[in-house]
C-alpha cells in the first residue's frame, strides 16, 4: 500500500481542494448563466398570449368574432409571408378596434418579427405601450411593459438613427420605473439630452417631467429651448406657458399661452 508523509497529503488535499473549486466553480457560473437567461425569458412570458386572445375571442359580438376567424383562416392557408402579413395587419385593426390593444400588439409583433425593419418593431412597441395604458390586470401590463421594450430595443438596433424611439423607451421606465433603478427613465433621457443638446422632443420630455417635480427653472430652461427649436411646437408653448406662470414671469406666460392658443387653431 502506498505511504504518503505529510507533506504529501496536504498536497493532495490542497490539489481536490482547487479542482473542485475549478469543477464546482465553473458548474455554478454555468446554472447561474442558465439562470439569468430563464429569468429574462419568464420577465416576458408572464402571460399565455394565446390562451388570453383565445378567451377575448369569448367576449367579442360574434361578427367580429367570425372576422377575426376568417382571417385566421385565410392567414392558416397563406402561401407566401406577404399574405400572411396582411393577415396579421387586418387582425391588429381588428383586435384594437374591439377596445383589446395587448391582442392587436400580439399580431403587430408577428409583422415585426417578419418584416424585421425598425419601423414594424416601433409600431409593435407603440401598440404594447397603448396595452400598458389600458390594462388594468397587474400580470398584462408587465408582460406588455417587457413587451414594449423588448420591441423598442430591436427597433433601435435596426433604426440607431431614430430618437423617437429611444425617447419612448425612456418614457417607458419613466411610467413603470425599474424597481432595481427608479431613475433610469430619467437618466436615459439625461444621456439623450447630451447626445442631442437641440433636440426638441428631448427637450420638451425633460421639461415637462421637471414641471411635474415642481423644478421650475429647469422646466422653464428646456421648454424656452424647445420653442426655440421648434417654432411651432404646440405642446412645449402650453407647458411653458403654466412654467412661466409658476415662476412669476406673468408676461411671457402671456405670450406664450398665445402661442399655444394659436398654434392650435
Amino acid at each position: 500500500m502506498l505511504s504518503l508523509n505529510k507533506a504529501q497529503w496536504v498536497t493532495v488535499v490542497v490539489f481536490l481542494a482547487l479542482l473542485a473549486t475549478l469543477y464546482f466553480g465553473c458548474d455554478t457560473k454555468s446554472n447561474k448563466q442558465e439562470g439569468i437567461e430563464k429569468s429574462r425569458a419568464e420577465k416576458i412570458e408572464l402571460i399565455d398570449i394565446d390562451r388570453y386572445i383565445r378567451n377575448n375571442k369569448e367576449l367579442l359580438p360574434p361578427a367580429i368574432s367570425n372576422d377575426i376567424m376568417n382571417v385566421e383562416r385565410t392567414i392558416t392557408e397563406a402561401s407566401v409571408d406577404e399574405e400572411k402579413i396582411e393577415g396579421f395587419k387586418e387582425l391588429a385593426s381588428l383586435w384594437y378596434a374591439a377596445g383589446f390593444p395587448l391582442s392587436s400588439a400580439f399580431y403587430a409583433e408577428q409583422i415585426a418579427k417578419m418584416e424585421n425593419s425598425g419601423e414594424a418593431w416601433s409600431i409593435a412597441a407603440t401598440t404594447y405601450s397603448l396595452a400598458v395604458q389600458k390594462s388594468d390586470e397587474d400580470l398584462q401590463k408587465k408582460y406588455a411593459v417587457n413587451k414594449s421594450r423588448n420591441a423598442y430595443d430591436k427597433a433601435i438596433e435596426l433604426d440607431e438613427d431614430n430618437i423617437d424611439n429611444k425617447i419612448n423607451l425612456a418614457l417607458s421606465y419613466v411610467d413603470v420605473q425599474d424597481q432595481e433603478n427608479p431613475m433610469k427613465g430619467i437618466l436615459m433621457l439625461i444621456d439623450l439630452n447630451k447626445k442631442y443638446p437641440n433636440d426638441p422632443s428631448v427637450l420638451y420630455q425633460l421639461g415637462r417631467l421637471a414641471l411635474g417635480t415642481n423644478q421650475i427653472d429647469k422646466a422653464v430652461s428646456r421648454l424656452a429651448k424647445a420653442v426655440e427649436v421648434k417654432k411651432d411646437y404646440t405642446a412645449a408653448y402650453c407647458l411653458l406657458a403654466i412654467a412661466y406662470r409658476k415662476s412669476g414671469d406673468e408676461k411671457k406666460a402671456m405670450e406664450a399661452q398665445i402661442n399655444c392658443d394659436t398654434n392650435k387653431n
